[in-house]
């Protein structure tokens, strides 16, 4: 075998181990097939510029689902589960110690004897998204593949959960030469931007703003051809949104004057609240929740001192302006 396991005492050492290499989790970012999160912004983050994610809510459901999803796919298949892996272990590649995984799930692939070359690997994922089995997300795939080769197996399967309410699950089979074009892809991001410190390139604004927070008093750029193009018709397009933004609110008052004190605006009226009935809706005008706001100014006038000791400063962001 040309990998080590490494098992860390708790989640917290697993974590470390995890900064010291690129997971399965970060490759569709280094591949450009997160949508996400860019390679500059994963950069950031492994070279410490960045505090690392906060665990939000949809993280954490999502690590606990991972049981929910492993059931239903052993359900689905009656493939046994041999235990939950993420967190327990890592699998570091010998030869590239940057390559490390650590499976959600593991099982063993019926028909064949119990041992550490006839185990698949199981990736489980909760979503929002309509998926089709036909076209899975391009950066799901590359996660397992990742996975496979590092832990050297043939055979895994994604599955996932969406909404809560469907499940489905396709099997994926270890594919060599695109995980030689990721091993690629992957060494190249760790020894140039990562041990060399090389910049990843600016993917979009977002990575624009992270750089270059505030601008540099006195710049400014040459525009060629193109961009004197795109700013002469994102002009004209601008200026069409004005009038149908215009046009919107003339129709907004149109249609409020008419409902006046009611809630709705309908045809069949007569059958507007019955559960059964010929009406249909057409728009809707009510007063949202109650809710309670702070009285900033209020308490400045009341109490200064105690208000200013909360003032901070905020830095400025860049706004943009066509001319």
């Amino acid at each position: 075998m040309s990998y080590t396991i490494i098992r860390p005492k708790d989640r917290g050492e697993w974590l470390e181990y995890r900064k010291g290499g690129i997971g399965s989790s970060e490759v569709g970012t280094i591949l450009g097939l997160n949508p996400y999160e860019t390679p500059y912004q994963l950069w950031r983050k492994k070279k410490g510029i960045d505090a690392p994610q906060a665990e939000t809510f949809a993280m954490k459901a999502g690590h606990y689902l991972e049981d929910a999803v492993s059931l239903f796919f052993a359900d689905e298949t009656g493939k046994q589960i041999i235990k939950a892996s993420s967190g327990d272990w890592l699998i570091v590649n010998k030869e590239r110690s940057f390559m490390r995984v650590s499976p959600d799930r593991t099982f063993w692939i019926p028909g064949r004897p119990k041992s550490d070359r006839n185990k698949g690997i199981l990736e489980c994922k909760t979503t929002q998204l309509d998926i089709d089995k036909d076209s899975l997300p391009m950066n799901w795939f590359s996660q397992l593949q990742y996975q496979l080769g590092v832990a050297e197996l043939e055979e895994g399967a994604l599955a996932w959960l969406v909404s809560g309410r469907e499940f489905d699950f396709k099997d994926i089979y270890f594919d060599k030469e695109y995980f030689d074009f990721m091993t690629e892809e992957v060494e190249r991001f760790w020894v140039d931007n990562i041990l060399g410190n090389q910049e990843p390139a600016l993917y979009n604004v977002d990575d624009v703003l992270l750089k270059n927070p505030r601008h540099v008093v006195g710049k400014a750029i040459e525009a060629d051809e193109s961009l004197i193009q795109d700013c002469a018709t994102l002009k004209e397009v601008k200026e069409e949104l004005s009038t149908l933004s215009e046009k919107k609110e003339e129709l907004e008052e149109r249609i409020k004057m008419t409902i006046g004190d009611a809630e709705a605006l309908a045809v069949n009226v007569d059958d507007y609240g019955k559960k059964k009935g010929n009406c249909t809706v057409l728009a809707t005008w009510k007063a949202a929740k109650d809710s309670e706001k702070f009285n900033e100014s209020l308490f400045a006038t009341e109490h200064p001192d105690l208000y200013k000791e909360y003032i901070f400063t905020k830095a400025g962001s860049r706004r943009f302006l066509l001319k």
